[in-house]
């Protein structure tokens, strides 16, 4: 009988806490009449540890950027877009600063040097007024060889004692100082010529002009030859030249030159468009002997043109045959070498 007084007291107990806990929970509800919580998506959503951390040194800021529409952006995004980098315009600062440094350099050594040798600034005048021609050059500053392979009336030096500008064969070295580094002509106040020279021949780029400064003619050199000539040599180390084919923008226009082994002219003559014009000249090897002249067309258009032998020496420079008075007999040129 006790126990069951006691089990039925324990259900009455349990009962009553169950009723009074139904009871607190209606009383916490909250009343009607105030405003409902509102929790913002941001908040809902945030990140917990380490995510919360970084994000916390990234907010979202309500800055936007032209064109984004007034998107918001990250302040990382931002400063990302708007910040240069520092480090980089740094390194091309100094990069920019070496190359001014170089080019300023180059610019100081090309008053006193070309191609790395020495030179002095000289210039002649010849005549008066508006008419005067005035050659500004520069030459070495002491007597160089000049290129025994490049045609003595192709070379230019100064003459010491006569005060001018001279071609052809240097008879005295001690008097002559050859043209090295730029060349202007100029006709009253007009530039009509431009170019360099190297160690007494035509190098680089020559330029020739009218009395407006239009241009009327233009050539490359190097070092005495046309730049795209085909050059053969005798041996590999390329110092004993065999032939010089002229080449220039492609065609084969010039002056052609054949030499012996021991470098004495061979033969000599010209090419207009691919073919050969005018009076050629062969040599015997020595004493600089003409051993045969042989007349092409005088131009390239000439067709029909069957080439003649004008003049014959033998090696004794005896004149063999002789056929100058020929119509067709171009004009003699300068041929030393």
């Amino acid at each position: 009988m006790q126990r069951i007084v006691l089990i039925c007291s324990l259900i009455s107990c349990c009962l009553i806490e169950g009723g009074y806990a139904q009871s607190v929970q209606k009383d916490s509800t909250t009343p009607a009449w105030l405003p409902k919580e509102t929790v913002k998506k941001d908040s809902a959503s945030k990140p917990t540890g380490l995510n919360s951390f970084i994000s916390g040194l990234d907010p979202v800021v309500g800055a936007s950027l032209p064109g984004d529409k007034g998107k918001s952006t990250n302040l990382s995004t931002l400063f990302g877009e708007t910040i240069p980098d520092l480090g980089l315009r740094v390194k091309e600062y100094k990069s920019q600063k070496k190359d001014r440094k170089a080019k300023k350099e180059r610019a100081k050594l090309a008053k006193v040097q070309y191609k790395g040798i020495p030179m002095q600034s000289l210039s002649i005048k010849y005549g008066s007024g508006e008419r005067a021609t005035v050659e500004s050059f520069h030459v070495l500053k002491e007597y160089k060889p000049i290129n025994q392979y490049v045609r003595a009336t192709e070379t230019r030096w100064y003459n010491k004692k006569g005060k001018k500008l001279s071609s052809g064969a240097v008879q005295k070295n001690d008097e002559a100082l050859p043209l090295h580094g730029s060349y202007k002509k100029y006709s009253g106040e007009n530039l009509i010529e431009e170019g360099y020279y190297y160690m007494g021949v035509k190098d680089g780029r020559w330029v020739k002009y009218d009395a407006k400064y239009n241009l009327i003619d233009k050539t490359v050199w190097d070092r005495g030859f046309p730049a795209e000539a085909r050059i053969t040599y005798y041996d590999s180390a390329h110092t004993q030249v065999k032939e010089v084919m002229p080449v220039m923008f492609g065609e084969v226009e010039g002056e052609f030159l054949q030499f012996y082994k021991e470098g004495q002219l061979m033969a000599s003559g010209k090419y207009d468009d691919g073919k050969k014009i005018g009076r050629w000249i062969e040599y015997y090897q020595f004493r600089r002997q003409r051993k045969k002249e042989i007349q092409y067309p005088k131009t390239s258009w000439e067709e029909e043109f069957e080439p003649f032998v004008l003049r014959e020496w033998d090696d004794k420079g005896k004149l063999l045959y002789d056929y100058t008075k020929d119509p067709r007999a171009s004009a003699e040129e300068e041929t030393e070498n």
